[in-house]
């Protein structure tokens, strides 16, 4: 068995084994390629992305010889049967029963937590986002590819974990939720949505205060990177959670509410609203936050 791994370096094992001797460019064709599976990709195309848009005039036998050298490597054999394929159209990478590729696979898991259902989805969901723990092509980052290739898988490891904590939600398992929202947050700190689950994630399992101090980091994610305000979905839960009790019905309870956390929030909040002055006594904090609140739209 060949495990092709893209998330962090570039890596190759054969039967547990890594695979040595594979040169920088040599690693990089097999990322392109892995980005490609079961598609030809040009000798042009690939001499475009090696030498960044100015590949020697000798590119067509330099990459031939990358090729064999990489099979050989690898233990494949050559031709157009083999793993690793020459091609009129190109050269190819085909996984199968004895080669895998762990991008190949988190989309496969991926599809199959979206047709999910129940506790197997949020299982495969969570298996998905184990696998893209690393960051993709992570030795090669400033090339163009594989920045478009990055940028696009990030955007679906954001959407499956929201997804993922949204079901988790949904099941009662808030811990998982709160995991699964923590890592979308953690590469999109602007995903709403996953700041949404995470917040319900905590309020649900009766960590109010926790909740709103989320609330709180959702909001300077927003001034630093836009300059705005939380959107009014995520405006109105804050409040929601802010002016109920400590869990919603039928949620987890803690023995005793995190009473000191939301006064320091709640203080917070009355200090940056503009001409309001928070008053001196704890017990009057609520009342006038909640006012301020209403009357602004905050």
């Amino acid at each position: 068995m060949i495990s092709i791994g893209l998330f962090g370096s570039i890596s190759v094992h054969r039967d547990g084994a890594q695979c040595a001797g594979l040169s920088a460019k040599q690693r990089q064709i097999l990322g392109i390629l892995a980005l490609h599976p079961g598609s030809p990709v040009p000798r042009g195309e690939l001499a475009e992305h090696l030498w960044e848009g100015s590949p020697p005039r000798s590119y067509v036998g330099t990459l031939d010889s990358y090729v064999c050298l990489m099979r050989r490597a690898m233990g494949l054999k050559a031709g157009r049967s083999s793993v690793l394929a020459t091609t009129a159209a190109g050269f190819v990478l085909t996984p199968g029963a004895d080669v895998e590729v762990d991008l190949t696979w988190f989309r496969r898991l991926s599809r199959a937590a979206d047709v999910g259902t129940g506790r197997p989805a949020l299982e495969w969901a969570e298996e998905a986002v184990e696998l893209a723990e690393g960051v993709l092509l992570g030795e090669v980052p400033y090339a163009a590819w594989a920045v478009r290739a990055r940028e696009e898988v990030d955007r679906d490891v954001v959407g499956l974990c929201t997804r993922g904590a949204q079901r988790a939600n949904g099941l009662g398992e808030y811990a998982r939720a709160s995991g699964l929202a923590r890592r979308a947050v953690d590469r999109d700190p602007l995903c709403e949505d996953a700041w949404r689950q995470l917040m319900l994630a905590q309020w649900f399992a009766g960590n109010r205060g926790s909740a709103l101090m989320t609330y709180a980091e959702l909001r300077t994610a927003m001034k630093h990177e836009l300059g705005d305000e939380p959107g009014q979905q995520s405006r109105d839960l804050y409040l929601t959670i802010l002016t109920a009790g400590v869990a919603p019905p039928g949620a987890a309870t803690r023995s005793t509410a995190p009473i000191t956390t939301l006064l320091r929030l709640l203080r917070l909040e009355l200090e940056l609203a503009p001409g309001v002055r928070p008053p001196a006594r704890d017990a009057q904090l609520s009342e006038v936050a909640i006012r301020v609140l209403q009357t602004s739209g905050h």
